[in-house]
C-alpha cells in the first residue's frame, strides 16, 4: 500500500538576492519575493520483493514522459520499473553483465530524446535500444583524435547529451597529476571532437589532494564538476564555487557568470596541506573540507521554467559533530538569480523534478520514498 505523510507549510519572506558577473540581467526583479513550500512523503510500494537502495539510485533515470523511474540493481543486475504515478515497483528486467548485451559496472544511466539507454562506464559508453535487445559500445580511449595533442587524453567525467548524438568529456594531460584542460564536445556518429578550454579545472586545482606512501601515489581526489545541458547550452559548475559558465553549443562561446549568497560563503575554503603520507590524515582533510560550502548541481523545473541549486555551509559545531545551514537559490531562465533561502534539503542525494515539482530521495526504513515539495515563489 502507498503512504503519505503530510508535513506542515512553511513560508519564507526574504529579499531576492540578484546575481552579479557577466552577462547577468535581472529580467524578474522584485523587491520582496516569497517563497512558500508544502513537504508531501510519500513511500513506493515494492510488492513481493524489495528495491534496491545500496547506491541510493546513483545509476537511476526518469522515462521522457516522467511517469516512469529506472533503478539499476547492481546485485541482480536488473532493471526496476517503477511507475511513478501509481507509486509502485511494476517489473524487473533482467540485464547481463558482460556477453553481447552486457552494461558492465556504470556509474549512471541516461535514457535520450530516442528512447535509448546509455549505461556510462568509466572508459566506455554502452548504448541499448528502447526495446534493450542491442547494444552498441563507445571506448573513449581507444578512439583517437587529431585536436587532443599527443599528451593529452579523454577522462572517465562525461555527460551524455540529451539527443544522444553527442558526449560532453572533460579532457587533460595523461598525467593524473596535472589538472584537466576543459571540456570536449564530441560527435558519436562523425567520430570527431572539438575542445573547450575551461578555466573552472585550473582553478579546482587548490583544492586537489593526493595520497603518497612510500613515495608513490595510491590515491588522487579532486573536487567534482557538474555539466547540465538546457536546449542548445551547457552549463558547467563545481561544487566548490558558487558561479557557473554558460558554453552556447552553437557558437561555442563561453560565458562565466559570478553569484553572491546572502548565507553561505562564495567559495570552498582552500586546504592547509594537500598532500598526506597516511589514509587517517587524508579522512581527517575530508572532514574539514566537508565542513567548508558545498554547491549542487542546477535543477531545471520545466513548469515554472526556473533554475534551482542548493548549498550548505557550517552553521556551527557541537561538540565533534557540525550542523550546517541549508539554503536553495533559484535562478530564471537565463540565469540571472532570483531569490535564496532556507530549505531543509540536503544538496546530496537524487534529485529530480516533475510537473512542477521538486522530488527527493529519502530512504525509509530500507524503503524507497520521496519527499515532494510544492513550490511556489510570489
Amino acid at each position: 500500500m502507498n503512504k503519505l505523510f503530510k508535513n506542515s507549510l512553511i513560508v519564507f519572506s526574504l529579499f531576492s538576492i540578484h546575481s552579479c558577473g557577466e552577462n547577468s540581467s535581472n529580467t524578474e526583479s522584485s523587491a520582496n519575493l516569497e517563497l512558500t513550500y508544502e513537504i508531501d512523503t510519500v513511500m513506493v510500494d515494492p510488492g513481493e520483493g524489495f528495491i534496491y537502495l545500496k547506491r541510493a539510485l546513483s545509476a537511476s533515470t526518469l522515462s521522457q514522459d516522467q511517469k516512469t523511474l529506472f533503478n539499476f540493481n547492481f546485485d541482480a543486475v536488473e532493471l526496476e520499473v517503477i511507475d511513478l504515478e501509481k507509486l509502485q515497483l511494476v517489473d524487473r528486467i533482467p540485464m547481463d553483465a558482460e556477453g553481447p548485451l552486457g552494461v558492465g559496472m556504470p556509474s549512471s544511466l541516461v535514457i535520450t530524446e530516442d528512447g535509448n539507454f546509455h549505461f556510462p562506464n568509466f572508459y566506455d559508453l554502452r548504448t541499448f535500444t528502447p526495446q534493450l535487445d542491442s547494444m552498441t559500445m563507445f571506448h573513449l580511449t581507444r578512439q583517437k583524435f587529431e585536436q587532443l595533442d599527443p599528451e593529452e587524453s579523454l577522462k572517465p567525467e562525461y555527460l551524455v547529451s540529451k539527443d544522444g548524438k553527442m558526449l560532453f568529456v572533460t579532457y587533460g594531460p595523461e598525467d593524473w597529476e596535472q589538472s584537466n584542460r576543459g571540456l570536449a564536445v564530441l560527435s558519436l556518429q562523425e567520430k570527431s571532437l572539438k575542445k573547450i578550454p575551461l578555466e573552472i579545472f585550473s582553478r579546482l586545482e587548490v583544492f586537489l589532494t593526493s595520497l603518497y606512501q612510500d613515495g608513490n601515489l595510491q590515491m588522487r581526489t579532486i573536487e567534482p564538476v557538474y555539466f547540465h545541458q538546457r536546449d542548445e547550452r551547457l552549463l558547467i559548475s563545481s561544487s566548490s564555487f558558487n558561479d557557473a559558465y554558460i558554453l552556447d553549443l552553437k557558437s561555442d562561446s563561453v560565458s562565466h557568470v559570478v553569484y553572491q549568497s546572502a548565507f553561505t560563503q562564495n567559495s570552498k575554503k582552500v586546504p592547509e596541506k594537500t598532500t598526506f603520507e597516511s589514509p587517517e590524515e587524508m579522512r581527517a582533510n575530508f572532514r574539514a573540507m566537508n565542513e567548508s560550502v558545498n554547491f549542487s548541481p542546477f535543477y531545471f523545473d520545466e513548469k515554472s521554467r526556473r533554475f534551482f541549486r542548493f548549498s550548505r555551509d557550517l552553521d556551527r559545531m557541537i561538540g565533534d559533530s557540525a550542523t550546517f545551514k541549508k539554503v536553495v537559490t533559484i535562478f530564471d531562465e537565463d540565469l540571472n538569480q532570483l531569490h535564496e533561502a532556507p530549505f531543509p534539503l540536503d544538496i546530496f542525494g537524487f534529485k529530480f523534478f516533475k510537473d512542477g515539482k521538486l522530488w527527493s530521495f529519502v530512504n525509509l526504513d530500507d524503503e524507497l520514498g520521496f519527499e515532494i515539495f510544492t513550490l511556489e515563489l510570489n
